[in-house]
């Protein structure tokens, strides 16, 4: 019970987000029908065209989600690449290739399927049945507001734009015996053997100075300082503006009365209850069961010193309420199902009611005590209004300076210490910091992307707004700038000679496994070759897939080799990772055996090659559909 309580006070404000911010809404209407206007469409699909309005409400959507998703870690620039502007482009036209393909093979959604598909939206109902008047009152709280008739058109789309795919995929059809080859090559066993050559070890000797410089010349962007920036900033916080005064007693009172409806209380009743659950599609039985135990809980809780509390922590099913006795505080209307609140309302307080049946199972409910409806008084509300007033007159001073601030920058977008003097605040200025950040603003995300924006780095511009926090936004501008640039040799030498060393190494442990490979192939044994390098010889016997007891690298070449022929073995020098090489011989491939795979093993791989298929088979229908419709794309209008 006490969930459900929680269930229905939680906002669906933001449930309708979550429900309809995948939903992909566009915004058509008669755009001056008697004009003979320019074409404005970023793609034309056969007739349809996709506006740019509406192209680019669509991408603000995307963008939008990935700003709430990424936080901290959104990053501007990467949405205005023009790759992912026509990547989203795409998108939107194989939705309208799929929708008019849909309305050709007849499978374009009926009105049956669309207001299935409405009714089945979490933002539309009420206690889990759709309501028709929340679903016209939250189509006109969009903005714009949304008709029902545009709303539904643009459900149907979305559907048949899903349809035909989803017809395509459940015709996809993976056989036995597709699902037998997959089991034998997954779990395929291998036999091999294999050593990994050691790196030859050049010991660090200081090379010759010529090489030395002509290295350090040839790569001198590898051995560069950092570069780093020092910004000249303003910062506006709310939270840190001081209120010119208190508001005296006649201006809260005068508040008071203007938001006296927000201090209303409606009746409340201080309740408890004990719940013996029953499934709401129980058989009778089960059902005659619970009331009965149900009507005994009501006589003992009805009896004289009856502990209502010490009832409910023993015999309850209401885990929420368990341990407070069966508490469930003050309820108002509107909370508790309707059988529930109307049995809890009509109780005088100290009753203890009948068995009250709701979906949960049957409650025997406790009303210990009544609170009729009232408004709060000026002095119960005091408090909250003077804080109400000093926030709504630091948010007031916010907004007015901010807006000044702007004002200023776009004057002047080059100058910051005007802005400061208009505002009566202090320039402030960080350490010089690289692009990994720095301490105080510089470590936010969002203020070290525009630092070394071209706007701020390259062109000596006062940037946007930056948002810190609620109200709460930095501007800025470059202070210093230390450009990146070659660290002279006397610094870096050691660094230099050791990529020498290094680079020589690996040269040479390439060139010693390259000449194994030869003899390898010239049939001398593995184990000598690996004898006159001591190291061992590894033997990986009946060794899967996903063998851990085996280094992974050489495991994951043995498997892509060659089967061997009768009586024959397969040797490969393989690389791995790391500059590191292997010498590897194949004796026997064992195939899996697929008859080991239990019923839901096999269920799970068939469902897993159908989903292959059936995207293999959506794209390739995708591109027959495609050949057949004109589809231009013009995308200096994106």
């Amino acid at each position: 019970m006490l969930q459900t309580l929680r269930d229905k006070t939680t906002g669906w404000i933001a449930f309708l987000i979550l429900g309809l911010v995948s939903i992909p809404f566009a915004f058509f209407g008669i755009e001056q029908y008697f004009e003979v206007r320019s074409p404005n469409y970023v793609a034309k699909v056969g007739d349809k065209e996709i506006s740019q309005n509406e192209f680019r409400e669509r991408f603000e959507q995307y963008r939008q989600n990935a700003r709430r998703q990424l936080g901290d870690s959104y990053d501007p620039s990467y949405f205005e690449q023009p790759l992912v502007k026509r990547q989203m482009l795409e998108q939107m036209v194989n939705e309208e290739l799929l929708t008019q393909a849909a309305a050709v093979a007849g499978t374009e959604a009926s009105d049956e399927r669309v207001r299935r598909e409405i009714a089945e939206v979490p933002a539309f109902q009420t206690d889990g049945k759709f309501d028709p008047t929340q679903y016209q009152l939250l189509l006109r709280s969009q903005s714009p507001p949304l008709s029902v008739a545009e709303f539904e058109s643009r459900i149907r789309r979305d559907v048949s734009s899903r349809e035909l795919p989803t017809a395509v995929g459940g015709s996809s059809l993976v056989t036995d015996s597709a699902v037998n080859r997959y089991l034998s090559l997954r779990d395929q066993l291998r036999d091999f053997s294999y050593f990994v050559v050691p790196a030859v070890d050049i010991a660090a000797a200081e090379p010759e100075p010529a090489a030395i410089d002509a290295y350090h010349e040839a790569n001198k962007s590898e051995f560069m300082t950092d570069e780093q920036v020092s910004l000249a900033y303003i910062e506006l916080n709310a939270a840190t503006i001081e209120v010119p005064a208190e508001a005296d007693d006649a201006t809260l009172r005068a508040r008071f009365e203007e938001q006296k409806g927000r201090y209303f209380l409606g009746e409340q009743r201080l309740a408890s209850h004990i719940l013996v659950k029953v499934a709401a599609d129980a058989d009778p039985e089960a059902l005659r069961i619970a009331q009965e135990k149900a009507a005994d809980l009501v006589a003992r809780a009805r009896a004289p010193d009856a502990d209502f509390a010490a009832l409910a922590r023993e015999f309850t099913d209401d885990i929420g309420s368990k341990a407070q006795g069966g508490d469930l505080g003050w309820v108002e209307k509107g909370l508790t199902q309707p059988a529930f609140e109307t049995a809890l309302f009509a109780m005088a307080a100290g009753q203890v009611s009948d068995p009250v049946k709701t979906d949960e199972g049957f409650h025997v409910i406790q009303l210990r005590e009544v609170q009729a409806e009232r408004s709060k008084a000026f002095e119960e509300v005091q408090a909250a209004l003077a804080d109400q007033y000093r926030t709504g007159e630091r948010d007031r001073v916010f907004s007015e300076r901010s807006g000044k601030l702007i004002d200023q920058i776009y004057k002047d977008p080059l100058s910051i210490e005007p802005a400061a003097a208009s505002l009566g605040v202090e320039v402030q200025r960080t350490a010089l910091f690289g692009r990994a950040g720095g301490e105080g603003i510089a470590a936010v995300p969002a203020v070290l992307r525009e630092a070394f924006s071209d706007r701020v780095l390259a062109e000596g511009g006062i940037s946007d707004p930056i948002n810190l926090g609620p109200n709460h936004i930095v501007v800025i501008k470059l202070d210093e700038h230390k450009p990146s640039v070659a660290r002279p040799l006397e610094e870096v030498r050691a660094q230099v000679v050791a990529r020498i060393n290094a680079e020589a190494a690996r040269t040479a442990s390439a060139e010693r496994a390259r000449a194994l490979d030869v003899r390898l192939q010239q049939n001398h044994s593995l184990a000598d070759l690996a004898a006159e390098l001591a190291t061992p010889v590894v033997d990986a016997a009946s060794v899967g897939r996903s063998a851990i007891n085996h280094d992974s690298a050489v495991v994951a070449e043995a498997f892509k080799l060659p089967r061997p022929a009768e009586g024959q073995t397969v040797r490969r020098m393989v690389e791995l990772p790391g500059d590191r090489f292997a010498l590897v011989e194949l004796r026997g491939v064992t195939e899996g055996d697929p008859s080991k795979a239990d019923t839901a093993q096999r269920d799970a791989v068939r469902s897993q090659l159908q989903q292959a298929t059936a995207a293999a088979e959506t794209r390739s229908l995708l591109d027959a559909v495609r050949e057949s419709v004109e589809v231009r794309i013009v995308e200096e209008r994106m």
